[in-house]
């Protein structure tokens, strides 16, 4: 009978840790759902787009 009441507490524990850890995961899963298309979003402008930098320093040779 003296136990019981012990088992409870560790049956409780053991499910609210359960609870935090799948909360846990969930918000560090939808985390990397949100950032995977921005930095794919991200890659493709960048090879879209032309370096105006690259393009103007091509060809000039520093003399010194």
């Amino acid at each position: 009978m003296t136990k019981l009441p012990l088992l409870l507490f560790i049956a409780i524990l053991c499910s609210s840790c359960a609870v935090a850890t799948l909360a846990t995961t969930a918000v560090k899963t939808t985390a990397t759902i949100i950032t995977l298309p921005i930095k794919a979003i991200g890659a493709a402008v960048e090879a879209i787009t032309s370096d105006s930098d690259d393009e103007e320093g091509e060809g000039v040779v520093d003399e010194d």
